[in-house]
């Protein structure tokens, strides 16, 4: 099923990029890919993936070496601790593999962002950037490998309700940092008014006037939780794309499948005209993608 999923996504990706005016040249970068591969392929659902992550502590590096090819795949922790065991990992292979181009999770960093260090570039960027630092130490490219939001909202409203992704996203993207910390002492009122409905909007997010206040959010919540709204008390299970049998879990699996399906896609492309690839991305995106990973480089 995993893999039809893939197939459908890559297809989807084609038709969408390829019809939308946002971005169009992700259509055309992406056409190529598909078009050379005609069976999809096989990743790991992750459901399975959070089993594994229970007793498989970052960093998880896949490194495979097949007819000249190489690619070496670290899956991180999202942390800002530089004395964390990834940091040395991405040192010694960006130093062992020299990796003519690399591949960063969560967006295009611009080449003007420059660290002293690599302590600087982990405290501030955490693993994203320590690849761009070392990354401009080889003078190479840092890509983005994943996909932008603008962009992937359209795929994800093809397979999930706007309904479902409003409250998906208001709390895997906003309430759950808020609940580790992240805002400081701002109440969640005013986060969800001055970060997280403008982020939404401004990537596609059709709302009307009315569905963007608070209170037709806690609402919202309401309806497709059946419980009240309560920053400080709910279940974080919920939203958690690695647990089975919960609505929002199955909504996370839909992001996380259509953006694994992009960074596959530009690995490959990245092969076309490279030998060495490099890669950092969360050590759960690394656990669905090896088989897939084994299966292109197996094709190089």
């Amino acid at each position: 099923m995993i893999g039809k999923a893939f197939h459908f996504f890559n297809r989807l990706l084609i038709f969408v990029l390829m019809n939308k005016w946002v971005i169009i040249f992700y259509g055309c970068f992406l056409f190529s890919c598909a078009t050379k591969q005609s069976k999809p392929f096989v990743t790991r659902d992750y459901v399975t993936v959070g089993k594994m992550m229970d007793s498989i502590q970052p960093p998880y590096v896949i490194d495979i070496a097949q007819n000249g090819k190489h690619l070496v795949f670290i899956g991180c922790d999202h942390n800002n601790d530089s004395a964390h065991a990834q940091y040395s990992v991405i040192h010694r292979f960006a130093n062992s593999l020299q990796p003519q181009v690399s591949f960063n999770e969560g967006g295009q960093i611009p080449d003007s962002i420059h660290y002293a260090s690599r302590n600087e570039a982990a405290f501030k960027d955490g693993e994203t950037g320590v690849l761009k630092y070392y990354s401009d130490k080889l003078g190479i490219k840092m890509l983005n490998g994943d996909l932008p939001f603008k962009v992937e909202l359209p795929l994800v409203l093809q397979k999930q309700t706007l309904e479902d992704l409003y409250v998906y996203y208001v709390m895997e993207r906003f309430a759950v940092p808020y609940h580790y910390g992240a805002y400081g002492k701002q109440i969640f009122d005013s986060v969800f008014a001055k970060n997280a409905l403008p982020y939404l909007l401004k990537n596609g997010l059709s709302l009307s006037p009315s569905q963007q206040s608070f209170t037709y959010f806690k609402q919202l919540y309401k309806q497709t939780t059946q419980q009240d709204f309560d920053i400080n008390n709910f279940d974080l299970e919920a939203f958690d794309y690695v647990n089975d049998h919960c609505h929002f879990c199955a909504v996370g699996r839909t992001s996380k499948m259509t953006r694994d399906s992009v960074l596959l896609s530009k690995i490959e492309t990245a092969f076309k005209t490279n030998q060495r690839v490099l890669v950092t991305f969360g050590h759960g995106h690394a656990l669905a993608l090896e088989p897939a990973l084994r299966e292109l480089m197996s094709q190089q």
